[in-house]
């Protein structure tokens, strides 16, 4: 059923999650260094790893698995910051739960249970170290100390601020920008106080006929002075300078389908992947001209962007009407498309596959649980490891966020709780 590949897709990307993104000037080799992995999609929201002291033949065959812990169900996925906390949401029970673990050992330091009962988490949570931001699926927005799980504010974005809820509840992460919250509330383009909980302002778009709305995280580009954030909403992308809030451009989608992936900004480009067409927008003149197209559609989380190259799995629209267990069965395209052309390089029929990269590895794992490591290059598909999470069948299968790599640990964890450790370490 739609609802719930929808569900999964959102994956995780997706309530409160992330801090996703795709930050600009990722594609050439890793992203900036920063503390740990703190937001959707990593230090720069863009999937891309600067980690160096790993081994990818590490996952091959039978991995050391370093620990396990039940995190209840949901598609959060892992944040971690520059000490070695890892936060992470699921619902236990009748009770989501925001929980902080020792990342090395899985040991569990803090736990709170939130105000509100959930059908399910979708969101990841963002971290700035000092505090942590957790966003429930019907709306609840919370702040706790890092230190100890303490409530510092919290807000409800769909009564409080306010935000109209999409079909399935909120999917977008918040993003820490400096002093600001930045999250995509699906007709709410806003910014909070970090600290307070309170608006700074907001940009609101409508959501077409048909449409869930959206669940795509902001993305943030630039430097200094020069910062700017692209809200993906229901039918317009914006592009709004930072810390202020003005808008800079807009640019209709005309695309009736709930958007999920997060843009992806590079070199005064912009890539959206919707679940009906991809474009390239040009902003040399300073406004937005279409670019090129080409088949790279899907609703779960965006591509990664690499050396010039974007790679990631192709949901064709049949897979739209499926239901999940059609889309964990039936194999699609996994593609790598050249940046400047949109020139499809390559193509191999895998599961759907969510991903990060690291050096010049992609770490990819299907929604099964098979983990795979291969070299991103646009020559062709070059598997190095193979692994199966969870292979020895004690543990459901829906894997339907990206891994984590931290300080020499892979992080995955599946829709029923499940969150495994491997050490890939040198």
């Amino acid at each position: 059923m739609i609802k719930n590949l929808w569900r999964t897709f959102i994956l995780a990307v997706t309530a409160a999650s992330m801090a996703l993104a795709s930050c600009g000037g990722a594609e050439h080799g890793p992203a900036a260094a920063g503390p740990g992995w703190p937001q959707w999609r990593g230090p720069s929201g863009n999937g891309v790893s600067a980690e160096t002291s790993w081994n990818p033949m590490a996952l091959q065959g039978t991995p050391k698995v370093l620990w396990k812990k039940d995190v209840g169900t949901g598609y959060s996925s892992p944040s971690i910051d520059g000490r070695g906390h890892l936060f992470i949401m699921g619902l236990r029970s009748t009770r989501l739960r925001a929980t902080c673990l020792d990342a090395a050992t899985g040991r569990e330091l803090w736990g709170r249970d939130l105000e509100r009962t959930p059908l399910e988490t979708q969101g990841t949570p963002a971290t700035d170290g000092d505090r942590v931001y957790f966003l429930n699926w019907d709306g609840l927005l919370v702040c706790l100390k890092t230190s100890n799980g303490a409530v510092l504010w919290n807000t409800d974005v769909g009564s409080g601020l306010p935000a109209s809820k999409t079909a399935g509840g909120w999917a977008a992460s918040a993003v820490v920008e400096g002093n600001l919250l930045l999250l995509n509330a699906n007709t709410e383009m806003m910014a909070l106080d970090k600290l307070s909980g309170k608006l700074q302002w907001q940009i609101e778009d409508q959501v077409p006929v048909g449409s869930w709305g959206s669940y795509a995280t902001p993305v943030v580009s630039g430097v200094g002075a020069a910062r700017r954030a692209f809200f993906l909403g229901p039918s317009t992308l914006f592009a709004v300078d930072l810390p202020g809030g003005k808008v800079v451009w807009s640019f209709p989608h005309h695309d009736d389908i709930h958007a999920v992936a997060d843009p992806i900004v590079s070199e005064g480009q912009v890539f959206i992947s919707l679940p009906n067409l991809c474009f390239m927008l040009n902003l040399s003149s300073g406004q937005p001209s279409p670019g090129w197209k080409t088949q790279f559609t899907g609703w779960l989380p965006p591509p990664v962007l690499l050396d010039g190259y974007l790679y990631g799995s192709h949901m064709p629209p049949e897979f739209y009407t499926t239901t999940w267990e059609g889309v964990e069965r039936d194999p699609m395209p996994f593609r790598c498309i050249d940046w400047k052309t949109g020139k499809v390089m390559w193509e191999k029929m895998m599961g759907h596959v969510t991903l990060i990269a690291a050096g010049d590895k992609l770490i990819m794992i299907e929604l099964n649980g098979t983990l795979h490591v291969a070299e991103a290059s646009p020559k062709g598909y070059t598997e190095i490891a193979i692994t199966r999470v969870l292979a020895d069948g004690t543990g459901p299968k829906t894997f339907a966020v990206p891994p984590v790599l931290y300080d020499g640990r892979l992080y995955c964890r599946n829709f029923n709780g499940e969150l495994t450790c491997i050490d890939v370490s040198k």
